[in-house]
């Protein structure tokens, strides 16, 4: 039997809904995702990971594999279509590649959120799942190169993850155009069963099912207890006993919810961190305005 393979990658962007998204689309009849969401295959396949700093698991436990990716989507029925969700294919310079020689028919989704805005609630979701070192995201931003150099996981160039012009160029550069449904998450936001027809539809699946839709998934925010979200999120003799007769999903979704309630409404932004993106990333949002011929004006204020 030929190991399968997807049909579909939801390839980003990181902090634009990709994990509801997931969640979404494991509830259609007609589509299989793995319980693993982010095997993150396609930018790591074949490497030795041994990446450092706060939350490094997070690449470290990456699928790097072809037999044990595939053996993601073994009980997939042979009728439906197999996808999975891995943000950091759009980052990956490397992905695009491992991509086509493994699947060039695939067809990939993308939803892109405004950069400045998605480094600002990546920082926030690290702050929220305890690997961020520094409360002051100015500070932050000042450190990227720093933690880089030192082999920390890409989620800390929160300024270089959201280069999506220049991601997206590497793509088209390997496929048709023609093979990517590309959203704004402003547009997930305000229309969401719209955006879900339309992906269902790109995919090859009814267009009418309706996924039920819970409270907001994976946002990111400040702890108000610090204390308890240490506890909840960072291993510790407690955690470690519960994990030994509480399956993994269960476990992670009380966590989650927990977690989700011990968080307060994030700080606005402060200026001067939002004057260092525009700086960093205009000429970047200027590149895919032309890429995609969208007007994205609204990104530059």
């Amino acid at each position: 039997m030929t190991a399968k393979l997807p049909d579909f990658l939801v390839i980003g962007a990181a902090r634009a809904g990709t994990t509801a998204l997931h969640a979404f689309l494991r509830q259609h009849p007609e589509i299989f995702m793995p319980t693993h969401k982010e095997p993150n295959f396609f930018a790591y396949e074949g490497q030795t990971l041994a990446c450092a700093g706060p939350g490094a698991d997070y690449i470290n436990n990456s699928v790097v594999d072809l037999a044990k990716y595939t053996d993601l989507f073994a009980d997939a029925p042979a009728t439906v279509k197999c996808g999975e969700a891995s943000p950091l294919y759009l980052y990956s310079e490397t992905a695009p590649t491992r991509i086509k020689h493994h699947i060039p028919n695939a067809k990939m989704i993308v939803i892109l959120r405004n950069p400045v805005e998605q480094a600002y609630s990546h920082f926030m979701y690290a702050t929220k799942q305890c690997i961020e070192t520094e409360v002051d995201f100015d500070r932050a931003l000042q450190l990227e190169d720093e933690r880089l150099a030192q082999g920390w996981q890409p989620l800390f160039g929160y300024s270089g993850f959201p280069r999506y012009g220049d991601q997206l160029a590497r793509y088209f550069d390997l496929f048709r155009r023609e093979q990517f449904l590309i959203r704004r998450y402003e547009d997930y936001q305000t229309d969401p069963a719209h955006l879900l027809a339309e992906i269902f539809d790109f995919i090859g699946v009814d267009p009418a099912f309706s996924p039920e839709t819970g409270e907001k998934i994976n946002a990111g925010g400040i702890p108000k207890n610090q204390a308890f979200q240490d506890f909840l999120m960072k291993s510790n003799p407690i955690t470690k006993a519960i994990g030994l007769v509480v399956p993994q999903q269960t476990r992670l979704k009380i966590r989650d919810w927990l977690a989700s309630r011990n968080m307060s409404v994030p700080d606005e932004m402060s200026a001067a961190a939002r004057a260092t993106l525009l700086d960093r990333l205009s000429g970047d949002i200027k590149t895919l305005e032309k890429l995609l011929d969208w007007d994205l004006s609204d990104w530059l204020r």
